[in-house]
């Protein structure tokens, strides 16, 4: 069942689109994670979804009696109130206000803000982004909507909200950078890309195989589309005519084929940075190249090992499988780009 429905958004600043007539929806239980590249309007969805911000064309619809709560990337706070205050005064016209600052100190505490009494003007920006977010958390509502929740948060507090957001029995709409989380705690990943919406039913591990795949088809109907416009081209060369109703649509079609655009691999996209402040990275490797006998082997590969993952290399002999193990491993030096390990990180290496 929808409980928000989001249908034919468009939203422009000066001559960018960041929305093109995109739909989105909400189920009840989805956990959502929005992801793009800086500028592509994530956290712009967020505001229209929460009612916000209200787009140039389309409709933002909510089931009846929805409840939408929303955590700001940057919070401005318009009162010079103590912690417990701002987050009391936030929830005040809650059915449940009688109950919830039992519930907010507890969670002050688990984020570290043991001072109730402490004025907001003397936190810090990471101190004040979490007396926000438990001001979202204490509240209750149908759907959360959460712009780069994990920012200033240490790894212990990063585990809680974890867990925290897993039981939370309503929908989750987040943006967020942490690799780990993503693959955590969400069921769904809504990826902005040059204007247009993809959904993809799975975490963030499955979402990279599956833009894969969009990615390589995209890439086959643009290499299909260049072999056509090659033979229009002679076509037109040969000094074809308009003479017919059929040769002029001939090359309007061919005008139309040339104006697209080339499709580009998106290669700037980055999650994962903030895994490696979580403390669950084990391995990171960033930007390795490794060349044999002017063979390049690989160039610029950065990936980033996870607790628990289990990774296998294939491909054919002498591609670069066994030199990849041995740099992690720290055998072999790569020619450019870094390998960190974690601090207490023991590594066994194996070969035949």
């Amino acid at each position: 069942m929808n409980i928000l429905s989001a249908e034919n958004i468009t939203l422009s600043f000066t001559d960018k689109t960041l929305l093109n007539d995109v739909s989105f929806f909400i189920q009840e239980n989805d956990k959502i994670g929005v992801i793009g590249i800086n500028g592509t309007g994530k956290s712009t969805l967020l505001k229209i979804i929460s009612g916000i911000e209200q787009p140039q064309s389309g409709t933002v619809t909510k089931a009846n009696g929805i409840i939408v709560r929303y955590l700001p990337q940057h919070p401005v706070f318009e009162k010079d109130e103590t912690v417990l205050e701002y987050v009391l005064e936030n929830n005040k016209k809650s059915d449940h206000a009688w109950d919830i600052e039992t519930e907010a100190k507890s969670l002050l505490t688990r984020f570290g803000l043991n001072d109730y009494n402490q004025k907001l003007s003397a936190l810090s920006g990471g101190q004040k982004k979490r007396v926000c977010l438990i001001a979202v958390l204490v509240s209750p509502a149908d759907i959360l909507v959460l712009d780069e929740p994990t920012n200033h948060l240490d790894s212990e507090m990063a585990d809680f909200l974890e867990g925290y957001l897993k039981k939370f029995k309503g929908a989750i709409v987040m943006v967020t950078h942490d690799r780990y989380f993503l693959d955590s705690v969400t069921n769904r990943i809504v990826e902005i890309d040059k204007g247009s919406l993809y959904t993809y039913e799975t975490n963030y591990s499955g979402f990279l195989a599956l833009k894969a795949e969009r990615e390589d088809m995209a890439i086959a109907s643009d290499r299909k589309r260049k072999s056509i416009l090659r033979t229009e081209l002679k076509w037109i060369q040969r000094g074809a005519l308009a003479r017919s109703t059929k040769q002029k649509a001939r090359i309007e079609r061919y005008e139309e084929m040339k104006n697209q655009k080339d499709f580009k691999r998106d290669e700037t996209l980055k999650i994962g940075s903030v895994a490696s402040r979580l403390g669950k990275t084990i391995i990171e490797l960033e930007n390795v190249s490794k060349q044999y006998d002017g063979k390049t082997l690989f160039t610029n590969f950065s990936y980033i090992f996870l607790k628990g993952d289990r990774v296998g290399f294939i491909g054919k002999n002498g591609c670069g499988k066994t030199t990849l193990m041995k740099i992690i491993a720290g055998i072999e030096k790569p020619d450019s780009g870094s390998v960190k390990i974690g601090q207490t990180i023991k590594i066994g290496y194996y070969t035949q």
